[in-house]
């Protein structure tokens, strides 16, 4: 009579209908991520949701040589958010450009000086950015030489950024132009052994 009982009770179980969450675990398929047009819609990625609004808002970091086959830059990291859904792909905007902190160690030679900076700077159409530039000189030289430096890229940059809209502003300091551009600046101060963008942002992402 126990084993009768129990055995109706497991095919009871069985029967009953599965949870509303179990249902949507067992609906889960993967989605294409995909980087944003300026990187040629490049697949970067695959991820897993029940949901397509599950993935929006998600944050994604690519190294930069994967993205251009480029080798050389290898020592950036470009950080992707998940927008939209188009379909089975999940769509992404650039939200950050940052430089690994092996890299930056790695420009920075003996007998010469190094200086940071970080403020914000605002694209042409109203977005706000946090960046941290990295100039490196080629030989030892004074504080007031230093914030010289500082204060031309400061003020190059953000005149440059109420020129640019936000992919433009990404896509200076991913070519390198914002670099280049800086340092034909800085020689006519003293010689510069390197230039860098170490972080690009818009903030609150």
């Amino acid at each position: 009579m126990v084993k009768k009982e129990a055995k109706q009770e497991k095919t009871k179980q069985q029967n009953k209908p599965k949870s509303a969450s179990a249902l949507r675990k067992k609906k889960k398929r993967w989605y294409g991520i995909m980087a944003p047009k300026e990187f040629n819609n490049k697949k970067i990625g695959d991820t897993l949701a029940g949901e397509p609004k599950e993935m929006v808002g998600r944050s994604v970091i690519i190294n930069l040589m994967n993205l251009v086959d480029d080798y050389k830059k290898q020592g950036i990291n470009i950080k992707f958010k998940i927008e939209s859904i188009n379909d089975d792909n999940a769509m992404c905007k650039t939200v950050g450009y940052e430089m690994l902190r092996s890299h930056a160690r790695r420009v920075v030679r003996k007998n010469a000086d190094k200086t940071d900076d970080s403020f914000l700077a605002e694209s042409k159409d109203g977005m706000k950015f946090r960046i941290k530039p990295l100039i490196v000189t080629r030989t030892r030289v004074s504080h007031a030489t230093l914030g010289k430096l500082r204060k031309i890229a400061k003020d190059y940059l953000n005149e440059r950024f109420k020129e640019l809209n936000m992919v433009e502003v990404f896509e200076s300091a991913i070519q390198s132009k914002f670099q280049r551009e800086i340092r034909s600046n800085l020689i006519k101060i003293c010689p510069i052994g390197a230039c860098e963008i170490r972080q690009l942002e818009i903030l609150g992402q």
